[in-house]
């Protein structure tokens, strides 16, 4: 049973909810992710597992209330059951001992970026940690960044925390100073592709978490393809980590502007008994998903 059994508001329009999701949390790597229909007759929406916690048969979400169904997430209360959570999807983030590891995500990407870094922090690598936002209230996860990672940097577009300017500013002068091993980077196309340029130019290896538009997360729609190294992939199957050296981030980003996220959501007919859609398909494919 798919129970919030915790809710906390971290940014402005952003909740983070701990759901109990036994099969999921004993199975879950950092970097997969979970499709998630908050209520019976909406649609499915993609949401990163934040963290896992086996032992308390738990795992986090973080709801960004863009639209109409993510809203309907983000106004379940403590107590009420999630209708239907699939999961773990997608593979994990690749990680091992490199040494000195730079993580840098903007926006919701902090979300993201946050198992990754306690994932390589356990590998027994130097974690250094960059978080840009908008503005102040938009920061999140900055507690628990601070946790995993042996350094953090904080930037704001408008300088109302930290220091002024783009998280990619920081990055480069992170470059410049230290020998960096490997780069992470989750947030904007524009962002992962300035990061790509820069680390390309050092020849330090680069992973991205892309997030295109998916529709059921099982490799069937084809809606989230991407191109990678002149092939066109599907994030939900094949990523959502990739090289980031091999992204076309210009595909990438005609695609991410084809829609905003409530757009999105507006575009696709919510499910219903009669049009049982992704839920009846799961079911076949995964049993029984409803609780």
């Amino acid at each position: 049973m798919y129970k919030i059994i915790h809710k906390q508001v971290i940014a402005q329009d952003i909740k983070k909810i701990d759901v109990t999701a036994p099969l999921i949390a004993a199975r879950a790597l950092a970097g997969q992710f979970v499709m998630v229909t908050p209520v019976e007759g909406e649609q499915n929406i993609p949401m990163t597992i934040v963290d896992s916690d086996e032992r308390r048969s738990m795992v986090s979400l973080i709801v960004h209330e863009v639209g109409t169904t993510t809203r309907r997430l983000g106004e379940l209360s403590i107590g009420e059951n999630i209708y239907q959570m699939v999961g773990p999807l997608g593979q994990g983030a690749q990680m091992d001992k490199y040494g000195l590891v730079i993580c840098v995500a903007t926006g919701i990407g902090a979300a993201q970026i946050l198992a990754v870094c306690r994932g390589l922090k356990k590998k027994g690598n130097k974690v250094i940690g960059i978080i840009g936002a908008k503005s102040k209230k938009m920061l999140m996860l900055e507690a628990q960044m601070r946790v995993v990672c042996d350094e953090i940097f904080i930037t704001t577009n408008d300088g109302s925390y930290e220091r002024r300017g783009l998280a990619t500013d920081l990055l480069k002068e992170l470059l410049n100073k230290y020998t960096v091993h490997r780069v992470y980077a989750i947030g904007s196309t524009e962002m992962m592709h300035t990061a790509s340029e820069m680390t390309k130019e050092k020849n330090i290896p680069l992973r991205v978490t892309l997030n295109p538009h998916m529709v059921n997360g099982l490799g069937i729609c084809g809606s989230c393809r991407v191109k990678i190294d002149g092939q066109y992939r599907l994030a939900c199957t094949d990523g959502p980590e990739f090289d980031g050296h091999k992204v076309d981030y210009q595909d990438l980003s005609q695609r991410m502007n084809a829609m905003e996220p409530d757009q999105w959501e507006n575009q696709i007919q919510p499910l219903s008994p009669k049009r049982p859609g992704l839920t009846g398909l799961v079911k076949s494919l995964w049993g029984s998903t409803k609780n």
